[in-house]
């Protein structure tokens, strides 16, 4: 049997530490148990805090861990769960980062759900690797660990003993993908039957919900950022709006990027894909009259931005997205 610590702070996610716990424990036993032959477990799983006092997660529930990190002197692999303010964490709790480092040197495999991978990142273990964390903390992310390079599409990653993953469910499918890894894909497709969970999605992009940067303390930028997001319906005179704050285009193209990471052009189309989400979320209209209604008259071409930016075809966005059909039973 594998030995598995999933690691919990203050703050963290319930569903990233129960979540990963519970499909590790199952695996060997309830595919078994439901098909009425011999249970065998692979994994061996312990949660433990930096310290081994209780650890309050963010529902305000208290969990009282196995231990503490001071008491395992060897591990197979090591789950850290959620971590926000990452910082307060280690000030209290100096000895985690080297306990990790002597770990992975032991030979452990480290893996990180969402905000987890602010710890990992503290290692050091992911300069010059790529990692991934739920979309909306990408930029508070880059800014604090610039050497790492951040592939915010992905669902998760595997750097062979690294891995890091999205949000909360994303930590399903890197833990799926660990029993696939461990255990071998029969194994990881029945734990998938017998939980309910679904396999193979790698990218998160079709959830990514586009945030404009606003703080980047450009006023002019500023300006022309709810300039455009007045009139993204319209067509846009770009050199008009250069002159309008006495830029040429390119000097206003130049600091546009710097200041949002996009060009006008850019953030046009970001903001007219919101806007087709949100009509495609309401199921009221077809794409069509919603490509009319966002400022374009070429369908195809705005097809072609929307499957760019969200990763799903719009029928596909649609129906991921619209709702629940009919869920009641059948009539007596």
């Amino acid at each position: 049997m594998k030995k598995v610590t999933i690691l919990g702070f203050n703050n963290t996610m319930a569903t990233t530490l129960f979540g990963p716990m519970d499909i590790l424990n199952q695996a060997g036993r309830l595919w078994n148990r439901v098909n009425n032959t011999p249970q065998t477990p692979f994994f061996d799983v312990t949660i433990a805090s930096a310290d081994g006092q209780p650890v309050r997660c963010t529902n305000n529930v208290l969990i009282q861990p196995h231990c503490g990190i001071e008491t395992i002197d060897q591990t197979d692999l090591i789950v850290i769960a959620s971590a926000t303010d990452i910082k307060p964490i280690l000030g209290k709790n100096p000895g985690i980062v080297p306990w990790l480092l002597r770990q992975y040197d032991q030979g452990a495999h480290i893996a990180s759900i969402c905000t987890g991978v602010f710890l990992l990142a503290e290692t050091g273990l992911l300069d010059g690797r790529s990692a991934t964390l739920h979309w909306g903390l990408a930029k508070m992310f880059q800014k604090q660990y610039p050497r790492v390079n951040l592939w915010q599409d992905r669902m998760f990653i595997d750097h062979g003993r690294l891995y890091c993953s999205a949000g909360v469910n994303a930590g399903m499918d890197l833990t799926l993908y660990l029993v696939e890894k461990f255990c071998g894909r029969q194994n990881a497709v029945q734990s998938a039957k017998t939980m309910i969970l679904d396999m193979g999605r790698t990218m998160q992009t079709p959830y990514e919900s586009v945030l404009f940067s606003k703080d980047h303390g450009d006023p002019l930028v500023l300006k022309a950022q709810e300039w455009i997001e007045q009139h993204h319906t319209r067509s846009i005179d770009y050199d008009g709006l250069a002159r309008e704050y006495r830029l040429s285009r390119r000097s206003l193209e130049r600091r546009f990027k710097q200041a949002t990471g996009v060009t006008p052009l850019g953030y046009l189309q970001q903001l007219r894909v919101e806007s087709a989400k949100r009509m495609l979320e309401e199921g009221t209209r077809t794409f069509s009259e919603i490509t009319y209604q966002v400022g374009y008259e070429d369908i195809s071409f705005f097809r072609k931005v929307f499957v760019r930016v969200t990763g799903l075809r719009p029928k596909e966005y649609q129906q991921r997205f619209t709702g629940y059909a009919d869920i009641s039973g059948p009539s007596a």
